[in-house]
C-alpha cells in the first residue's frame, strides 16, 4: 500500500526491507549509540587515527578501515566467482512447495520461482563474501533465512504469525544475537551501578564489582526473543567483560 507496487513487481526484488518503527528501549538504545559513534569516528582526525590502526593491525582479527573494505568488495566481485556444488536441493525444494502451500492459503503475497533464484543468488553472494569458490549448505541456509524474514515481513499481520510459527526452524539458522545480548547486559550493570550510587554515592565506585541475577538477564532477553544462552556465555564478547558464578554474572 505504500509503495503502490503491484505483486509481479514486488516478486522481483530479492529482499524486500519493511521499515517498522515500533518502539523497544534496547534497540533503540543501540541504534542512537551507532549514530552517535558514526559521526565521532568520523572526525578527520579520528578517521586519520583509525587508517593508521588499520595498517598497524592488518593481519590482526577485528574491524577494518572503510578503505580495506571497499579494496575486499572490489577484489572479491572481479576475482571470486563461487559454483553451486554438493548443496542439498532437496531442502530448496520442499521450502519452495511449502511456501507456496502456506502463501495460498493465508491470502497473502504469494511465493514466486523468482524467490528460487533469490536464495540461489544470495548463497552465491554470502560464498563470495568469504572468498570461497564453491557455495556450501550453511551458504544456503543463510539465504534461506534472509529470503524468508523478507518474504514473511512483506506479508499481512495474521499471515505472518502463520508462516513465522511454520518456518520458525528456518527462520532461526545461525542466528548470531551476541552483540544484542552484549548490548543488554551492559545495560543492566549501568543500572545497578545507578542504583548503586544512589544508594551509598560515597563509597561506591566504577572499578568496584557489579552482579546482575542471570535468570534476571535471562529473563530480559526472553522479552526482545532470545532463548539461547550458552553460545554467548561461552564467547570472547562475554568473557573478556564478564564471569558466571553462582547464578550470577559478574563485572570484571
Amino acid at each position: 500500500e505504500n509503495v503502490e507496487l503491484t505483486e509481479p513487481i514486488l516478486s522481483r526484488f530479492d529482499v524486500l526491507c519493511v521499515v517498522k518503527d515500533t518502539v523497544d528501549p534496547i534497540l533503540d538504545s543501540m541504534l542512537a549509540e551507532f549514530v552517535v559513534n558514526s559521526h565521532s569516528r568520523s572526525h578527520p582526525d579520528d578517521v586519520a587515527a583509525a587508517e593508521e590502526e588499520g595498517e598497524a593491525n592488518e593481519e590482526g582479527e577485528g574491524p577494518i578501515t572503510q578503505s580495506m573494505l571497499k579494496k575486499y568488495i572490489v577484489y572479491a566481485k572481479k576475482h571470486v566467482h563461487p559454483r553451486i556444488n554438493n548443496i542439498d536441493q532437496d531442502k530448496v525444494t520442499k521450502l519452495y512447495a511449502e511456501l507456496r502451500r502456506e502463501s495460498e492459503a493465508g491470502g497473502g503475497i504469494p511465493i514466486a520461482v523468482r524467490h528460487v533464484e533469490s536464495v540461489i543468488r544470495m548463497s552465491e553472494s554470502f560464498a563470495r563474501m568469504q572468498l570461497r569458490d564453491h557455495v556450501r549448505d550453511d551458504d544456503v541456509n543463510l539465504a534461506i533465512r534472509v529470503m524468508l524474514d523478507s518474504f514473511i515481513s512483506s506479508q499481512k499481520y495474521g499471515v505472518q504469525r502463520s508462516l513465522r510459527k511454520s518456518f520458525h526452524p528456518y527462520l532461526n539458522h545461525s542466528k548470531d544475537n551476541n552483540e544484542l545480548l552484549l548490548h543488554i547486559l551492559q545495560q543492566m550493570v549501568r543500572d545497578e551501578m545507578q542504583y548503586a550510587r544512589s544508594k551509598n554515592v560515597l563509597r561506591f565506585r566504577d572499578e568496584d564489582q557489579v552482579r546482575v541475577e542471570q535468570k534476571d538477564f535471562e529473563q530480559r532477553a526472553k522479552e526482545v526473543g532470545v532463548h539461547m544462552f550458552e553460545p554467548f556465555y561461552a564467547s570472547k564478547l562475554f568473557s573478556t567483560k564478564f564471569s558466571l558464578a553462582d547464578n550470577k554474572i559478574l563485572r570484571l
